[in-house]
């Protein structure tokens, strides 16, 4: 697949815009079908290209804040990083000093971001959606003894460090000497390189030891996964021809150590590239590679060990490592004649065929290195050798001629005043010799074409990733239980509000009968209606909820009772006005005129009742309801019992105390006029206008809530 679309489907810019996307659709589909409290809010279009509009706002403010934030942020932080580049002598915390220098260089590694410049300059603007984070970089750690190169290597290595610009070459400090942890931020990986005093641990014992342990366990803390990819051992080709066997063996020794403490704290397996340096020191090799362009320069000189050997058919390792060492012999006798034959210069021709000598002398000192460093215990090496490299970070001081030199020792001749040759005995770390800058050999593809590219080979903390798989199956089993619950709530939801809406719709036939056979003949006794009304109101309810509120097992957002309550609410509304007002209005008015004049109260009150119906402003309807009662009470059948009264009486408070109530019917001003003359001629008392309102029950629904 082209880089174009892998960078793109890739992206979690784009996944997270088709998840807003997503998100969107079921606003718009499914959201007119959500409630919040009693209110449908996503029903109207506007409302929800609002909601829509405000999700995009958010992704779009979510994305440009840690954008706007990390610019902020890497400019504060590279300014701190460049005011802690100078000299920390005066510090005495070192515990402090190392864990304010991993705080920095996590913030950094957390914040900043780039993409390789390698990327095609027309898919510039794709850089945001493949950024790479520094943080997701594979960690080296280089170690060796002091003065071994480590950091010369960095520095002559030909990488890129996209950070020198703005730290500066100061803030990567090693130049004299690391004095605890320099962190070489590369386009690829991060290379801490360490002090030497923390793998010999010579001077000060128990301090060097003591902050190699704070080292690894501040590793541990802001790495916990995998704190470490690989581990770069660095051996100088001074200390091979200087030292003495003892000197050699405590310096294996102390990196075996190192490393055996490194796993122990670790807990992970891990690639060791073992990297000797200052192979320039070797007689013969500037005369060897004189002509050497910078590609080849940039090659790899060396040898790797097999990733997963056939168990069967495996070589052991020293056999294997004397194999593959004198095949690189051989390379070099092999080439050696054309070498010469291009070199004018006799004193040069003579120190390149010495060359291959010189090299092959270094066998037996490097296999007594690896014999002490990667000797498995019990069966087991947790650290295994990745490969044996070799390189000259920049050609400084004068070079050793161990074969010549031995034979001038043993024949005891005399030793050529002017001659340019390091007595290798005498020559040690300690002793620095006057360097001329020369060019680096064989650092650059080590670094970027084999090691940076197995960033994969380290394991990880085992119990870290039983503690990532136990969170992540929890999380997941979470996340299932709320989709199972989710789904039965709405499975159970739907149904249960399915039934609901089929109980519901099994009331509305007789009702439709009812209200069709009323409509037609809407003549008769207000009690006759009772029936009626009382099944429109008790149309929405259900015996098993409240409407108000429903179980947990009828919401989920498919809660239907609500819209059916106010659907049948307005139904009965309809039904008060169209047929229990024209019934109210007839019996008043059919008091009025079969009144004989025998209760002079009574005719009052009716007739004041007649005239509310059409003179708003002297609407009473708590007095309306009253009078009406009354007069039922007085014409009702003894058959009819309190319940009944009781349920007629809060219809008639339905209908006549909300609101101002007209009659349906033209006026009978005749009749007015007739029991206006009656009543004028009977004497009033202040009493006789007043009637006693019944109570209206309070446990009958009345459906409007």
């Amino acid at each position: 697949m082209p880089p174009f679309f892998t960078t793109i489907i890739f992206s979690r810019l784009l996944w997270s815009f088709l998840g807003i996307t997503a998100l969107s659709a079921l606003i718009w589909t499914i959201g007119p079908q959500v409630t919040f409290g009693r209110n449908r809010w996503l029903e109207s279009g506007i409302h929800r290209q609002i909601a829509i509009g405000l999700c995009y706002f958010l992704w779009i403010l979510l994305q440009l804040i840690p954008q706007l934030y990390r610019a902020w942020f890497n400019s504060k932080l590279l300014h701190n990083l460049q005011k802690h580049s100078i000299d920390y002598a005066e510090q005495e915390a070192t515990g402090e000093l190392l864990n304010s220098r991993f705080s920095e260089a996590a913030m950094l590694l957390k914040r900043i971001q780039f993409s390789s410049p390698q990327k095609n300059k027309q898919y510039a603007w794709l850089q945001r959606f493949s950024a790479q984070y520094l943080y997701q970089l594979p960690w080296y750690m280089i170690v060796g003894a002091p003065g071994a190169g480590k950091t010369t290597a960095l520095i002559n290595s030909g990488l890129e460090f996209p950070l020198s610009d703005s730290l500066g070459k100061t803030a990567l400090r090693g130049v004299g000497g690391t004095r605890h942890c320099d962190w070489w931020f590369t386009r690829d990986a991060v290379l801490l390189d360490t002090a030497g005093r923390y793998t010999l641990q010579e001077s000060q014992r128990e301090r060097d030891a003591g902050e190699w342990q704070t080292f690894i366990a501040l590793l541990k803390r802001y790495r916990a996964r995998q704190p470490i990819n690989g581990v770069i051992i660095t051996i100088s080709v001074a200390d091979l021809l200087s030292d003495s066997a003892e000197a050699r063996y405590t310096q294996a020794n102390a990196l075996r150590q190192r490393m055996a403490e490194l796993h122990q704290q670790t807990g992970i397996h891990f690639p060791v590239y073992v990297m000797v340096t200052k192979t320039d020191l070797l007689k013969g090799f500037m005369s060897y590679y004189a002509n050497l362009d910078k590609a080849q320069r940039d090659a790899v000189w060396g040898f790797s060990f097999p990733l997963e050997p056939d168990q069967q058919n495996a070589i052991p390792q020293e056999k294997y490592f004397e194999q593959q060492f004198r095949q690189l012999t051989q390379r070099l006798r092999d080439n050696l004649a054309d070498k010469m034959a291009r070199e004018k210069d006799l004193s040069l021709r003579a120190d390149c065929f010495l060359f291959p000598q010189e090299f092959a002398s270094l066998q037996p000192l490097l296999a007594e290195y690896f014999e002490i460093v990667f000797t498995a215990e019990n069966g087991k090496m947790p650290w295994v050798p990745r490969g044996l490299f070799f390189t000259s970070g920049t050609q400084e001081g004068l070079p050793f001629d161990r074969i010549m030199g031995e034979l001038t020792r043993k024949l005891q001749l005399p030793q050529d005043a002017d001659q340019t040759i390091a007595n290798w005995n005498s020559v040690t770390r300690h002793a620095p010799i006057p360097a001329t800058k020369g060019q680096s050999y064989f650092i650059h593809s080590l670094l970027s074409d084999l090691v940076f590219k197995e960033s994969s080979l380290a394991g990880s903390d085992p119990l870290w990733e039983r503690r990532n798989r136990q969170m992540h199956w929890a999380g997941y089993a979470l996340m299932m239980m709320a989709l199972v619950a989710a789904t039965c709530l709405w499975t159970t939801s739907y149904y249960q509000n399915k039934h609901y809406l089929q109980q519901v719709d099994s009331r509305l036939v007789p009702i439709e009968q009812q209200a069709t056979l009323f409509q037609n003949h809407n003549r008769g006794e207000i009690i006759d209606l009772l029936p009626f009304l009382n099944d429109l109101v008790a149309l929405p309810q259900s015996s098993h909820f409240s409407l108000n509120d429903p179980p947990l097992s009828m919401r989920g957002g498919l809660y239907q009772g609500m819209q059916i309550g106010n659907a049948a609410w307005g139904l009965y509304q309809n039904a008060l006005r169209s047929l229990l007002l024209p019934r109210v209005a007839q019996a008043i008015t059919l008091a009025l005129r079969n009144d004989k004049g025998g209760d002079s109260e009574f005719s009052r009150n009716a007739l004041r009742a007649y005239q509310m119906l059409y003179q708003p402003r002297s609407y009473d309807g708590e007095f309306l309801r009253g009078w009406v009662m009354q007069n039922l009470q007085r014409t009702l059948p003894n058959s009819v019992t309190t319940r009944q009264l009781q349920q007629l009486d809060w219809h008639l408070s339905q209908l006549l105390d909300r609101q101002i109530q007209t009659s349906p019917y033209a006026r009978d001003n005749s009749l007015m006029h007739k029991m206006l003359k009656n009543t004028d001629s009977e004497p009033q008392h202040a009493a006789s206008s007043s009637i006693a309102i019944p109570m209206i029950s309070d446990d009958y629904p009345s459906g409007e809530d």
